[in-house]
């Protein structure tokens, strides 16, 4: 998306400071063994998931759509490897992952795609394999919003609902909670972190 070439730089100051992000990162870097391969979806400039992952010593593709975002992830994460291209239109058959990461990616889609973006992520992945989800806590399909002075238009669940359509879509919610994020710049977001696994 053009919005974020514009806000690489200003997004990765305000937003790659997460730590219930990093902690949920490091929780699946220490569930995988070494050398587990990882997919970002949305990988922005690949601070902090991608970064933290590689240095687990997992191997870690990255997906953006955003070359702005993309030229500070392969500067920042020269062990990862990075691919342009939209997440939503990947084929069934782009790999298989041990996990699959996607941090307040998903939400740039209606409600349709995220589900198909689930199915598809679920073929993506090993069994066993563990999803990492970052979403916005709010009830809303493809509404229009401001987001860092920019227009776009974005999606989001309330955490049962958001649990709910997982275990649909064949995960077992292994964690899920609720949390306050402020970002450097800006109020607080409620925001909702989960972790969940593909049935072996």
């Amino acid at each position: 998306m053009e919005v974020f070439d514009q806000l690489a730089e200003k997004y990765q100051g305000e937003h790659s400071h997460n730590p219930y992000q990093a902690a949920l990162t490091e929780r699946i870097g220490a569930l995988l063994p070494a050398g587990a391969s990882v997919l970002d979806l949305g990988c922005g400039s690949g601070v902090p998931t991608a970064k933290a992952l590689t240095e687990s010593d997992h191997r870690v593709v990255g997906v953006d759509i955003a070359e702005g975002m993309l030229r500070l992830a392969r500067e920042q994460v020269p062990g990862a490897e990075f691919v342009h291209a939209d997440f939503a239109h990947l084929p069934d058959d782009f790999g298989k992952f041990d996990a699959v990461t996607a941090f307040f990616s998903l939400l740039m889609l209606s409600k349709a795609n995220i589900e198909r973006t689930l199915d598809k992520i679920a073929g993506w992945l090993k069994p066993g394999g563990y999803l990492g989800l970052g979403m916005v806590n709010f009830d809303a399909d493809s509404i229009p919003v401001e987001f860092m002075g920019v227009p776009v238009t974005v999606s989001g669940y309330l955490e049962p609902d958001l649990s709910a359509v997982l275990e649909d879509h064949g995960f077992t919610v292994v964690s899920i909670e609720t949390v306050s994020f402020t970002p450097t710049e800006g109020p607080p977001e409620s925001q909702i972190f989960a972790l969940a696994q593909l049935p072996g």
